[in-house]
């Protein structure tokens, strides 16, 4: 009996530390399952969403697998859903550690007392834990996302958990979350919410597709008016609202989610992201409009691009690029290629020499066939004009003056302000040396992106001084600002440019009111690859860039015809005109109009005391284009009283020799004008200087 008593003893003791030993392995299983790593990448992709610069949404799209899933704050939500929903889904939800004992108890009492499962025992969490990763409804599935609600109770708080589950819960569809589904349903946040939508945002999760209101309205009706009764009966809404509420209609379609400044959005938002950006929307959807509109219209196949910052915080407002999806690069960003920008680096020629005291606005230098080293450039039309002064050479984008200046100036000193201002600028060789090949900087030999000149030419509207551009309102700047040039010659360069001939069918802006002033400069690209307009208009800078992704050359098509037309029009549309077009009054018009067409003729080119170089006389290819701006159709102009006929759009006159002529333009008011010119031989100049 004793030994009997002595093994059962023995036994009692092995099984207690078998038990034991059990004990310890499932505590240190449950805890290392539980303090293993929460799959975060898979647990947080939302969609990337970007902001307008008043924190309005601006463009979201779908994550990777097409689904719609914006992230929720739950500071951002209407706090009677958040309690609504704890109410009907989760009552202890902020005292339990992920699994609810009370719960689980219920729901196996009722299992046994009725044969089946009348009452789950699933928590937010474990809900969570389905919907990052779906198993059969089983028990064993049950004990997996019982112990994997404890792993996310221990690395996550409980507004982490909760956010994250109204981010991931599904709604039908490719619908996730309350955000999205508040949108997409209601076309509103979910920030204030009427007591009919928060039952059907709570409803709709409890059977995704087959209360879809799109698609299931009844069943979708009959599951939000469950959950108004509940609520009703938990006096979380009063027998009025409750009626009322019964009788709210069902959405029957689905909302879009804001889809502009797609542009800016690929740029800017990654998935995951959510950004708040410059970008202003009623500028954007006027940009937006101007590109389509101008892109539809050109007869051949061309892409357009443009970006509007605001000069003084130097934040981008709008930016957009369309293109013709019928030829490569149809959605290129043309604002962020590398192109060559033509003539639009002049201003900075110019401006640097006036900074050195070469130059001044008036002072004169040659325009004659010149030899620099090596490098033998040519104006853009192969003809020359004699002695012009600094205005006129910039005004008009002669090449041979702005290569002396820089032959002066030195190219490796432009090169390198350019890059010092933070303009990345692609040049290398001997140009990065300061050799003759860095005098092309003059006529756009680099290569530069559409905001790095919108980058320069904020420093000619902030006296001088260069800094980065912002896109969004996180960024951050390390580099300092610099002072490319000096306040006196920004101020002078901006003078000199406002007073350039417009664009054909613009009126100058001092002959109207609310005719805005624009500073600007053109470009084209060698083989008319590129044309290029960028400017400055009260509080804007403008870049425009027209031409071919694939770098396909436009014959014939410059900077001039192509993309300062469209800058011109985008200025035009500019916030700060709209309150004055509004209060013209049309008698205010016809005075203007009136006023206009008693002044007299304005002769842009060639002006009073001109010189131009000629290489060949009686030649029609070497006709000098006269540029005029006068009221009225019936319009007369006389060279040395040889009426001068209109083709084309222009007068041209073809010097016979040598010698002084005199232009006369008469407009048919009567009203006169006159300038002098002189008329030289290219092959008798000599080397252009100041």
């Amino acid at each position: 009996m004793a030994r009997l008593l002595l093994r059962r003893a023995e036994t009692f003791k092995l099984r207690r530390r078998l038990g034991y030993m059990i004990l310890v392995f499932w505590t240190g299983l449950i805890l290392w399952f539980a303090q293993s790593p929460v799959p975060h990448a898979e647990l947080h992709a939302t969609s990337p969403v970007l902001k307008d610069r008043h924190g309005a949404l601006l463009n979201v799209r779908t994550i990777e697998s097409g689904t719609w899933r914006m992230p929720v704050d739950i500071a951002e939500l209407d706090s009677e859903f958040v309690e609504a929903l704890l109410f009907i889904e989760d009552k202890r939800f902020y005292a339990h550690s992920g699994v609810d004992g009370a719960s689980v108890l219920r729901a196996l009492k009722s299992w046994k007392d009725q044969g089946k499962v009348v009452s789950g025992a699933s928590t937010l969490t474990m809900q969570l834990v389905r919907q990052y990763k779906p198993r059969p409804r089983t028990f064993r599935s049950k004990v997996i996302e019982s112990f994997e609600a404890l792993r996310f109770e221990l690395h996550f708080s409980k507004d982490e958990i909760l956010s994250q589950y109204l981010t991931r819960i599904s709604y039908g569809g490719n619908i996730e979350g309350v955000q999205a589904a508040s949108r997409i349903y209601f076309g509103e946040s979910p920030r204030y919410l009427s007591p009919d939508e928060i039952a059907l945002l709570i409803a709709l999760p409890q059977a995704p597709e087959a209360r879809r209101p799109d698609r299931h309205a009844q069943a979708a009706k009959l599951g939000r008016n469950r959950i108004l009764k509940k609520l009703a009966a938990g006096e979380l809404i009063d027998e009025t609202s409750h009626a009322h509420s019964r009788l709210a209609p069902i959405p029957l379609k689905k909302e879009s989610l804001p889809q502009h400044a797609w542009l800016t959005a690929q740029k800017l938002s990654e998935e995951g992201d959510v950004v708040q950006s410059w970008i202003e929307p009623s500028l954007q959807s006027d940009l937006e409009y101007q590109l389509k509109t101008y892109v539809a219209e050109r007869p051949q196949t061309v892409n357009a691009s443009a970006i509007l910052v605001h000069a003084e915080t130097r934040q981008i407002r709008a930016h957009a690029a369309i293109g013709r999806r019928d030829h490569d690069g149809g959605w290129l960003d043309m604002t962020a290629a590398i192109r060559s920008p033509g003539s639009t680096l002049k201003p900075f020629v110019y401006g640097l020499g006036m900074d050195d005291g070469i130059i001044g606005r008036d002072t004169l230098i040659q325009d004659a066939p010149s030899r620099f080293g090596s490098y033998r450039p040519e104006n853009f039309d192969r003809r020359y004009y004699g002695e012009v002064t600094v205005s006129q050479a910039l005004q008009h984008s002669l090449n041979i003056p702005a290569v002396g200046i820089l032959d002066k100036v030195g190219g490796r000193r432009l090169d390198q302000s350019l890059r010092a201002a933070g303009a990345n600028a692609t040049q290398s060789g001997p140009a990065a040396e300061g050799g003759s090949a860095g005098l092309a900087l003059a006529l756009g030999g680099t290569g530069l992106r559409a905001t790095d000149l919108a980058m320069l030419y904020t420093a000619i509207a902030n006296d001088g001084i260069a800094g980065p551009l912002s896109w969004t309102v996180e960024d951050q700047f390390t580099q300092s600002e610099f002072e490319l040039l000096q306040p006196d010659t920004a101020k002078t360069i901006f003078d000199i440019m406002a007073a350039a001939p417009r664009p054909d069918g613009n009126m100058p802006a001092h002959l109207g009111q609310d005719i805005p002033k624009v500073a600007y400069k053109t470009g084209t690209s060698y083989g008319f690859r590129d044309s290029w307009a960028a400017g400055i208009s009260g509080e804007y800078v403008i870049v425009v860039w027209v031409g071919r992704p694939d770098g396909g050359p436009r014959p014939g098509v410059t900077g001039r015809a192509a993309a300062a037309p469209l800058l011109f029009d985008i200025a035009d549309r500019l916030p700060r005109h709209i309150a004055a077009y509004e209060t013209v009054r049309t008698t205010d018009t016809a005075e203007r109009i009136k006023a206009a067409q008693d002044i007299a003729p304005v002769i842009l080119f060639p002006m009073n005391e001109t010189e131009i170089a000629v290489s060949e006389f009686g030649d029609p290819s070497q006709g000098i284009d006269l540029l005029i701006q006068a009221s009225g159709d019936n319009t007369r102009v006389y060279v040395d009283s040889r009426p001068i006929e209109k083709s084309r759009h222009r007068y041209s006159f073809v010097p016979e020799s040598e010698g002084f002529y005199s232009l006369r333009v008469i407009d048919a008011a009567g009203h006169e004008t006159k300038s002098r010119f002189r008329v030289l031989s290219a092959n008798n100049l000599v080397h252009p200087g100041l």
